[in-house]
C-alpha cells in the first residue's frame, strides 16, 4: 500500500534479512497491486521498460495469473531498491511489514505492472494465491544489483526446445532401452565431461529417423538436417513431425539401424566422390542426405522399429551388405537427373541444398511416389 510520503508498504508472510541492506521476502501479489499504477509508473520506479502489453511472455504471465495463480511466482524474482527501508516485525515467525521509501524496480516491473492491471478484475483472495519472491535492497547492495541486472542478458542461456526433451517419456524410455544394451543415448545440450559409454545423441537420431521415415516426400528429412529445423520438430512433442519420429513405437534398435545405415550410405558416397569428383557428381557432396533419403525409399523403413524377435523384422544385416551397390545405383540416377536439370554444367551449391530443388531432383530421378 502507498505511504504518506513517496513510498510503499509491503506486508510479508516470510522475511529474512540476509545481509546489510538486503531483505528477502515472500509476498502475495496483492501487496504489489498498485505499485505500478499511473502513467508515470515506469519512470517513477526507474524501470528499464514500460509495460510490454503485446509481448507473448506477458500474455502467458497473464494467463497464468488468471488460471493458475499458485504458479505465478514459482519462477523469477521481483527485485526492488529503496532509499530507505523500515522493518516492523510481526508474530513469532520471521515476518512483518517493510516500508520502502523512494522505491525503485530493479527487476520485475512487467509482473508488477501486470498485477496492477488485473487487480481491478481479480478478487483479493485470488491474488493472495500468487506468492512471489521479493528482494529489497538499499545502499551498496542496491547499486550492485542494478549494475548486474543491467548485464543479466550476458549471463542468460535461453531455453531451447531441446532442453525440454528431458520431460518427454519417450526420451526417458529410450535412455533405459539403450542402457540395457550398455549404450549411451543423450538428449541434453552442452558438454558432457568424463568417461561414458559409446552411443548416440538425439541430434543424430532425429536426423537419421527423419531420413528413414516412411513417405514419398523429403520435407521432414530436409528440416531435420539443421539445428534450427530440429528445434522446430522438438518444439511440439504432440505435433505430427515429432510423433513421426518419436512415439510409443520408437525403439532403440530402430534408432541404431537408422544411424548405422545413414553412416554407411554417406561412406559410400565419399568413395564415389574420390573415384570420380568431376561433372555433376559434386551433387553427392552438396546434398548427400538427399541420396540417403532416396536409398531409404528402397528399404523396408515401415518396419524400422520392429524388435529383433518380431517375425516381421527385416534382415537388416543382409540389407546393410547391399548398401554399397544400392547407393551407387541411386547416386547415378540422381547424377543423371541433375545433368538433365543442369545440362550446361552450371553448378549452384546453395541451390541443390534447398528443399524446392530436392523436390525437382526427386521427381526427375523417379522417386516422386
Amino acid at each position: 500500500m502507498p505511504l504518506a510520503r513517496a513510498g510503499w508498504r509491503i506486508r510479508t508472510t516470510l522475511l529474512h534479512r540476509s545481509d546489510v541492506g538486503q531483505w528477502d521476502a515472500r509476498v502475495s501479489a496483492g501487496q504489489l497491486a498498485g505499485l505500478g499504477e499511473g502513467a508515470d509508473a515506469a519512470g517513477r520506479l526507474e524501470a528499464r521498460r514500460e509495460f510490454l502489453a503485446g509481448s507473448a511472455q506477458n500474455r502467458e504471465l497473464e494467463r497464468v495469473l488468471r488460471e493458475r495463480p499458485e504458479a505465478f511466482g514459482v519462477v523469477g524474482r521481483v527485485v526492488l531498491g529503496a532509499d530507505e527501508v523500515r522493518w516492523v516485525p510481526e508474530g513469532a515467525r520471521s515476518s512483518g511489514t517493510l516500508d520502502l521509501l523512494g522505491p525503485e524496480c530493479v527487476d520485475g516491473y512487467q509482473r508488477i505492472s501486470l498485477i496492477t492491471r488485473l487487480a481491478a478484475e481479480l478478487p483479493p483472495d485470488h491474488l493472495d494465491l500468487a506468492v512471489l519472491d521479493v528482494r529489497v535492497l538499499t545502499g551498496a547492495a542496491r547499486d550492485l544489483a542494478r549494475a548486474e541486472h543491467d548485464r543479466a542478458h550476458l549471463y542468460d542461456n535461453p531455453v531451447q526446445p531441446q532442453d525440454l526433451l528431458v520431460r518427454e517419456p519417450v526420451m526417458r524410455r529410450l535412455v533405459e532401452e539403450f542402457g540395457r544394451d550398455r549404450r549411451y543415448f543423450g538428449f541434453r545440450r552442452g558438454e558432457r565431461r568424463g568417461p561414458h559409454r559409446e552411443g548416440y545423441h538425439v541430434c543424430e537420431a532425429t536426423t537419421a529417423l527423419a531420413l528413414f521415415a516412411p513417405g514419398t516426400r523429403p520435407d521432414l528429412a530436409h528440416r531435420a538436417l539443421t539445428d534450427a529445423g530440429r528445434q522446430e520438430i522438438w518444439r511440439d512433442p504432440s505435433g505430427p513431425a515429432f510423433r513421426t519420429l518419436f512415439d510409443e513405437r520408437t525403439r532403440a534398435t530402430g534408432i541404431h539401424i537408422a544411424i548405422t545405415f545413414h553412416r554407411a550410405v554417406v561412406e559410400v558416397l565419399g568413395e564415389l566422390l574420390r573415384e570420380s569428383p568431376a561433372r555433376h557428381r559434386h551433387l553427392l557432396e552438396d546434398a548427400p542426405d538427399l541420396l540417403v533419403w532416396a536409398v531409404a525409399r528402397q528399404l523396408p523403413v515401415d518396419r524400422l522399429h520392429c524388435g529383433p524377435w518380431d517375425p516381421a523384422a527385416p534382415a537388416w544385416d543382409r540389407f546393410l551388405d547391399e548398401v554399397p551397390g544400392l547407393t551407387r545405383r541411386t547416386a547415378e540416377r540422381f547424377v543423371r537427373a541433375y545433368e538433365e536439370l543442369r545440362p550446361h554444367g552450371v553448378h549452384r551449391k546453395a541451390e541443390v541444398r534447398e528443399l524446392a530443388y530436392w523436390h525437382r531432383l526427386v521427381e526427375r530421378a523417379g522417386f516422386g511416389g
